[in-house]
């Protein structure tokens, strides 16, 4: 692109041509092809500047916007935006990674959050991102339109072009399909048998356990009172395991 008043060189994301210093609006040399419609209108510059004048703009977009000439603001209607980028990427059949990155890297800039008024109504826009993709917030009236700065829409238009619009296509259908795979995964349940009923808590308690099947205490208490009597012989703590083992066994059905 070229600066509109001294035809020098200007880059793709220059405000201000370094050789004039006249203030270029961006995004219309982007489109190159335009008509004005109106040197004046009704709508109000978001950013307090003045009245916006109406274009149309070309290379097939024929899409009308508000554009502040001070600080090359634009205001679409309702759809219009995305009407337009639409015709941007429609001729786009491949995803340019390299390029996407370079744009997400290089093109899009840190700015401070300041609610701005709608050009129509002046009610303060809502801030919404324009994609989880890519990090441009745009200014958004549900009734009359959004409001985009200087050079945002540039930086759209390019990040459709380098295949945007089919990045989105491919991540949403990657999630999906990431979705599906957890959710064939069933949570871990109880097998129940068909027909039979969910035994109670007494019935549970009743159940004997792994532990029944081992040796009773008191033949336990037996077998160690007899190896016991081989190497001490008859004394008192044999007798007290003795009789230990003797009431264990008298008391075996109570317990």
């Amino acid at each position: 692109m070229n600066c509109t008043g001294c035809g020098a060189p200007l880059a793709v994301d220059a405000l201000v041509c370094g050789f004039c210093g006249l203030h270029n609006a961006v995004d219309l040399l982007a489109i190159r092809n335009f008509k004005l419609l109106a040197e004046h209108s009704k709508l109000n510059c978001p950013n307090g500047c003045q009245d916006l004048r109406l274009l149309k703009l070309g290379a097939s977009l024929d899409v009308t916007v508000g554009h502040c000439t001070h600080c090359n603001g634009l205001h679409f209607a309702p759809g219009a935006l995305q009407i337009a980028l639409e015709k941007v990427a429609a001729q786009v059949r491949e995803i340019n990674h390299g390029r996407l990155s370079q744009i997400l890297a290089q093109r899009i800039k840190p700015e401070a959050i300041r609610y701005k008024p709608c050009p129509v109504c002046r009610v303060m826009m809502n801030r919404n991102a324009f994609s989880p993709y890519i990090n441009i917030v745009v200014d958004e009236c549900k009734s009359h339109g959004t409001w985009l700065d200087s050079g945002e829409f540039t930086v759209l238009a390019e990040w459709m072009e380098a295949g945007g619009r089919q990045h989105i296509a491919a991540e949403e259908a990657r999630r999906a399909r990431v979705a599906r795979a957890v959710g064939q995964v069933d949570p871990v349940r109880a097998v129940e048998v068909e027909g039979a009923e969910s035994p109670d808590m007494d019935t549970l308690l009743a159940r004997p356990n792994k532990r029944d099947k081992n040796l009773p205490a008191w033949v336990v208490g037996l077998v160690l009172s007899g190896v016991l009597w081989l190497f001490l012989g008859f004394s008192w703590p044999v007798l007290l395991l003795l009789l230990g083992t003797v009431a264990g066994w008298i008391w075996r059905d109570q317990l």
